[in-house]
């Protein structure tokens, strides 16, 4: 599970990224990878990266 989470977050910051160059560039497209990355990360990433470091005795 930790592979996967942070393989999902690296494909949804390099997503955001990419799209954050297609926003400089202003090419189409910009908008959606602009919101999937960033909502992904918000929504999936935080949350899984938070229960796995919870999860972690101290």
């Amino acid at each position: 599970m930790k592979k996967m989470t942070f393989g999902l977050t690296a494909f949804f910051i390099s997503l955001s990224l990419l799209a954050l160059l297609f926003k400089i560039m202003h090419w189409p497209g910009a908008n959606i990878g602009l919101m999937i990355g960033v909502a992904g990360i918000a929504l999936y990433s935080v949350p899984m990266i938070a229960m796995a470091k919870a999860r972690k005795p101290s």
